[in-house]
This record gives structure tokens, sequence and C-alpha cells, in this order.
């Protein structure tokens, strides 16, 4: 009776597909590092983004001052709208509204840089907020009821990850974020290292 033979691989053909899968492991490797420490970037950016929209939001549907704030205060804190210190890097948010008596009404919504993320990479975000002229960026964004800034500046906050690599603007390979705040209270979420002409780019 005939029998086919049946053929595997030999070992120097094994050892030459591992080394090539190795080597495009390699490649590849620090573009998929770059590519999530961008993506969760871009996250926690989102989180940014809607926390100032809702801020100017608020101010519009209450008819009073509502303030965006940065501040390293914990979450948890009691009556954090009246008793939280704004810091210029801070790593929580708050949005808080006047109230008709004096001081804040209680936080319409406080959240923590990272927050619901669950890695390292998103926790280790760092935040910078500045102004331009006339204001001086105390880590608070104000919006009147018409949903412009209160004193007619413009605002950003920058996002990064030093540990995880420089921004792409800075000659990194992380694709960092800024959100911009016009003085009329238009919010933008982009990319500092997006070129001009492009729908990311920071006007």
């Amino acid at each position: 009776m005939l029998t086919i033979a049946q053929r595997g691989f030999t070992v120097v053909e094994l050892l030459v597909g591992l080394t090539v899968l190795a080597v495009l492991i390699g490649l590849g490797a620090p573009a998929m590092s770059s590519y999530l420490q961008s993506s969760k970037m871009a996250s926690v950016a989102a989180s940014y983004y809607s926390g100032v929209q809702m801020a100017r939001a608020e101010a519009i549907r209450r008819n009073v001052r509502t303030e965006f704030v940065l501040t390293n205060d914990a979450p948890s804190t009691p009556d954090i709208a009246n008793a939280l210190t704004p810091a210029v890097s801070g790593r929580t948010w708050v949005v808080r509204a006047a109230s008709a008596g004096g001081g804040f009404a209680s936080a319409v919504e406080v959240k923590a840089a990272g927050e619901g993320e669950g890695s390292a990479a998103a926790q280790a975000i760092v935040v910078t907020g500045s102004a331009s002229a006339p204001a001086v960026f105390d880590g608070r964004i104000p919006f009147n009821s018409l949903g412009a800034t209160v004193d007619g500046a413009p605002y950003q906050i920058d996002l990064s990850r030093p540990a995880g690599g420089a921004c792409v603007h800075l000659g990194g390979t992380v694709r960092c974020r800024r959100i911009v705040v016009s003085p009329g209270g238009q919010i933008s979420s982009c990319d500092p290292a997006a070129p001009s002409g492009d729908s990311r780019a920071c006007s």
C-alpha cells in the first residue's frame, strides 16, 4: 500500500519564522505604545472637554455665573463647591454655580483626572491651565449667563503625560491634547501638533 509522507517544519524553518516574528514585533511595539498613550490622552481630554461644556451650559440654563475649576482637593471633600482651593495644575475638576445667597450651590459635577480609566497611563496625566490677558489663570474658568467668559479672556487647558513620552509638538511621539475656550465661550478640543488647516489643529 502506498502512503503519502507527511512533512512538518524543520527546526531551522521554525527558528527563521520566530526570528522574523520577533523583528516585526520589535518594529511595531514603539508605534503601538505611542498609539495607546495617545488614545488614553484623548479619552481623558474628552472628560475635561465635557466638563467645560457643562459649566457653560449650566451658566446659560441657570442664568448665573458658573465656574469650571481645577483643584487638587479630593473629590469627596465635604461641600467641595465652596471648600475647594483652585489650582493651575489641579487633577480634579469641579463645575459649580453661584448661589443667590452668596458662595456657590452644591457642585454640579466633580471628577478626577483619569477617573474611570482604570490604568496607570490615564492616572498619570498632567494638567496645566492658562489664560491670556486680561486674565491671569488661577484654576478657574468663569462663565456668565450668556455663556461667555466673565472677563472676556481666552483660556486653555493642556493635557500631557511626561512619563509616557513627550508631546509631538515638543519633539516627542505622544499626541497630547488641549482644551481651548474663546472669550465668547466657544469650546474646542484640539491637537497642538496638528498642522494648520487640519480639523484637529488648535487655531
